[in-house]
C-alpha cells in the first residue's frame, strides 16, 4: 500500500543574540523547485615579456552564494498540511509571514513582530543600528551559516482590503566562513 508522506521543509533561522526578542524562523510552506549554488574566485594575471599567454596567480576565493525562491500561499495549508503554519493577520493576509524574511535583512530590532507593511517607522529617531541577524539555511542535508544578502517579494494575490494573500519570495544568501570575524553586536532598539 502507497502511503503519502510530507516532505521535510527547508528553513532559514536568523538569530537574534538577545533572549528577550524572537528568533526569526522560516519554514518553507513550499520548498523551492530550484536552488542555485554559485562560487567564484579571484587569480591575478602574471604577465612577462615574450609569454604566450599570462600565467595565473591564485589570490582568494570568493562568496559562495545559494538563490532559491519561494512562495507564500495563505489560501491553502501547503504540503505539511498544517505542521507549518504560515504566520497571518486578522483578515487572512500574508504580511506577517513576509515580515519574516524582511527581518532577515533589516538591521536588528526588538519589535520587527510588530512591523506592518514597512521597517521603516521601527527606527524612527534612530541614529544607531544593529546589523540584520546572522542566519542558518536548511535545506535537505545542508546546514550553512549564513547571512541573507537580498530579498525580493512579488504579491500576486490580494484580499479584498489589499492585504497580500500569495507571494513569491526570491531569496539571496552568502555563507559565512567559520573563521569570520566575531564582532559584538550592538544593542537592539526598540521598546523592551
Amino acid at each position: 500500500m502507497l502511503t503519502l508522506q510530507s516532505p521535510a521543509r527547508g528553513f532559514l533561522y536568523g538569530q537574534i543574540p538577545d533572549p528577550s526578542v524572537p528568533d526569526v524562523l522560516v519554514e518553507f510552506q513550499y520548498n523551492p523547485t530550484q536552488l542555485s549554488d554559485k562560487r567564484a574566485v579571484d587569480y591575478a594575471a602574471l604577465n612577462a615579456p615574450g609569454q604566450l599567454l599570462p600565467l595565473r596567480q591564485y589570490v582568494q576565493g570568493g562568496d559562495r552564494t545559494i538563490s532559491f525562491t519561494v512562495r507564500v500561499d495563505g489560501l491553502s495549508p501547503g504540503p505539511a498540511d498544517d505542521r507549518i503554519p504560515i504566520s497571518t493577520d486578522e483578515d487572512g493576509g500574508i504580511t506577517p509571514e513576509l515580515n519574516k524574511y524582511r527581518a532577515l535583512v533589516w538591521p536588528r530590532n526588538r519589535d520587527w513582530p510588530s512591523a506592518q507593511g514597512s521597517f521603516t517607522g521601527l527606527y524612527a529617531g534612530t541614529d544607531r543600528f544593529a546589523c540584520p541577524p546572522e542566519c542558518v539555511f536548511g535545506f535537505g542535508d545542508r546546514t550553512i551559516d549564513c547571512v541573507v544578502t537580498q530579498i525580493d517579494i512579488t504579491e500576486l494575490l490580494f484580499t479584498p482590503a489589499l492585504a497580500p494573500l500569495r507571494a513569491d519570495i526570491a531569496v539571496t544568501l552568502v555563507e559565512r566562513t567559520p573563521f569570520d570575524d566575531v564582532v559584538a553586536p550592538a544593542p537592539l532598539l526598540g521598546a523592551g
